[in-house]
């Protein structure tokens, strides 16, 4: 009787963990939600974000029916433009805005990737494999760009500049490319 006692035990023990685990679980989602929701608006949200350094990014918000570029570090929040998108960039804003969501799945695959592509690395050296940062780069270069037409654009609609024609964005010592 005491082996039905202790494998009794080991039944429930395992039950049990499995209860408490899907009680996280189902904890861990309810409170996920929650807070999306309660850091979502209706009127105002964040559409881009280009990270320019550790501690330094450039965020295109929607306000309403505007889009504002500003400029954000640990200390300080500072505007720098009211941009205008054409139809195409404000029809892709909105399906990203629609499609908020976390998706595990598209991490999960790049990194399997990624994994993938190291482990064939290791079995047969014909082909390197781009570090993390060369992997970047493009997309790095490309924000650039896009940064640069939209700070282009401003400049020749005048937006960029307040009613003086003073320019009111933060690079006031460095000249522009």
């Amino acid at each position: 009787m005491g082996t039905i006692d202790y494998i009794l035990r080991i039944i429930l023990f395992l039950i049990g963990f499995g209860a408490l685990l899907f009680l996280t679980y189902v904890t861990t989602r309810y409170i996920g939600r929650k807070q999306i929701r309660s850091m979502t608006g209706r009127n105002i949200s964040i559409i881009e974000t280009v990270m320019l350094g550790p501690d330094k990014r450039l965020h295109l918000v929607r306000a309403g029916k505007s889009y504002v570029l500003i400029a954000t570090t640990s200390r300080s929040v500072e505007y720098l433009a009211t941009v205008e998108l054409d139809g195409n960039a404000e029809a892709t804003a909105a399906e990203e805005d629609n499609g908020s969501r976390f998706d595990f799945r598209s991490v999960f695959e790049k990194y399997s990737g990624i994994y993938r592509a190291k482990a064939m690395k290791n079995t047969n050296d014909e082909k390197p494999v781009p570090s993390g940062d060369e992997r970047e780069e493009p997309a790095f270069r490309k924000n650039l760009e896009k940064l640069r037409i939209i700070l282009k654009r401003n400049l020749e609609n005048g937006t960029g500049n307040d009613k003086n024609g003073v320019d009111d964005t933060n690079d006031k010592d460095e000249t522009r490319s």
